[in-house]
């Protein structure tokens, strides 16, 4: 682990890796800690949907997105799709015809993205049956197609970055607890404190996920108790000059829990080729897997996961029976008896929903990224983030995400 960096990365998750990968090609020295394994927590457990199709509320956010997938196709294209785990095929939705609501539904959403010039197609029964052979659409279904939208595997992305942070000589210390911060004499952040031992840098970047919370009102709210070190935030004042604060007590992050099922390999007349959403009322999502099986999701499932835990087992659960049994409506050659694990994943949700990156109001050199959409942003907000911390500009995409809209 190095004594002395030129930045330090915490945390090392897909945000993480990535941004140390980003940082790693303009700076000599680049520290990632990470208290576990690099990428087995929410990097691991997710959906890993790359998309901005979901995104309608809020067009900025959903623009964002559709960069974002797009720094997806651009990695794969040139690094090679093998390496960074990209998997290509868009998003179909689907509706029956007879079901007024539902169809006035997509509408509205083809409609939106037309009016956004995302790339989208409205596609007939025939045209959906033409893409996914084994899936029994309804005699009146009709359907939108995403096509630049796709999923990863999350191990061989991590992977990806991680070798090209390595190659870059970054160190990557995994196992590694931060436990503290600490101040130079002009108040800037002077070190990472560790349970390997003290880290010298002048740039912190936070990539703790559903970890921040403990993170900012931890370390941060009490940052430099090793010696006399301790920060001093100078505050933006407002215009009456009182001075501004950080809710350092106030959660940022939530957890948003959900269940997914994954199956064992399948017969190819019981796959999907893309991620897929049929006509259900409660969000059913599924996706092929890299070793030929299914990955099945839902809003209802994850919703009834409660304070779940990353990994839990719920093999024998009724929301796996009923993911499976709604799976085998649209997908009739799905075995009765499929041999499916299951887990809990816990996924970052930001207080307001969308990302927060940037630097730390009033903490000189920290800076927090953090975002729920982190598979489908991460490439992108790591790469605009080491920009910002290499040359102090923000970037236009970044504007509406600084920590400092929290301040009070």
């Amino acid at each position: 682990m190095y004594e002395l960096a030129d930045a330090v990365v915490v945390g090392g998750g897909i945000l993480g890796v990535a941004v140390t990968a980003a940082l790693s090609h303009r700076l000599s020295k680049v520290q990632l800690i990470e208290s576990g394994r690099c990428g087995t927590r929410a990097t691991a457990g997710g959906f890993a949907w790359v998309n901005a199709s979901s995104k309608l509320e809020d067009e900025a956010y959903h623009r964002l997105n559709a960069e974002g997938c797009q720094r997806h196709l651009a990695l794969a294209a040139e690094r090679g799709q093998e390496r960074t785990g990209w998997y290509s095929g868009g998003s179909l939705y689907w509706k029956s015809a007879s079901d007024l609501d539902s169809v006035s539904e997509l509408d509205h959403k083809f409609n939106t993205l037309q009016g956004w010039n995302y790339p989208v197609a409205r596609l007939s029964r025939g045209e959906m049956q033409a893409l996914e052979p084994n899936i029994q659409f309804e005699p009146d279904a009709v359907g939108l197609f995403a096509p630049s939208e796709g999923w990863v595997n999350t191990s061989l992305l991590t992977r990806f970055f991680l070798e090209e942070a390595r190659e870059n000589h970054a160190e990557v210390a995994e196992f590694t607890q931060a436990t503290g911060l600490t101040r130079g004499h002009l108040g800037g952040v002077a070190g990472v404190e560790t349970t390997n031992g003290r880290v010298s840098t002048r740039s912190v970047v936070i990539c703790a996920g559903v970890e921040t919370n403990p993170f900012i009102t931890g370390i941060l709210a009490d940052a430099g108790t090793v010696g006399q070190d301790r920060f001093t935030p100078s505050m933006p004042t407002t215009s009456q000059g009182d001075a501004r604060r950080l809710p350092l007590e106030t959660p940022w992050v939530a957890s948003s829990p959900g269940i997914l099922i994954e199956t064992a390999p399948l017969a190819r007349h019981a796959l999907v080729h893309r991620v897929c959403f049929p006509p259900d009322l409660y969000g059913l999502h599924l996706r092929p897997t890299a070793d030929g099986g299914l990955l099945l999701g839902a809003d209802d499932t994850d919703a009834s996961t409660g304070g779940a835990s990353h990994g839990s087992d719920i093999s024998d659960g009724p929301a796996v029976r009923s993911l499976l049994d709604r799976t085998s409506r649209a997908l009739p050659g799905l075995p009765a008896s499929v041999q499916a694990s299951s887990r809990r994943c816990v996924r970052p949700m930001p207080a307001d929903g969308l990302p927060i990156v940037g630097a730390l109001p009033g903490y000189h050199g920290v800076y927090l990224l953090v975002t729920h959409s982190g598979i489908t942003l991460g490439p992108l907000l790591a790469q605009l983030l080491a920009d910002e911390i290499i040359t102090g500009r923000i970037s236009p995409w970044l504007e509406r995400y600084r920590p400092d809209r929290f301040l009070m």
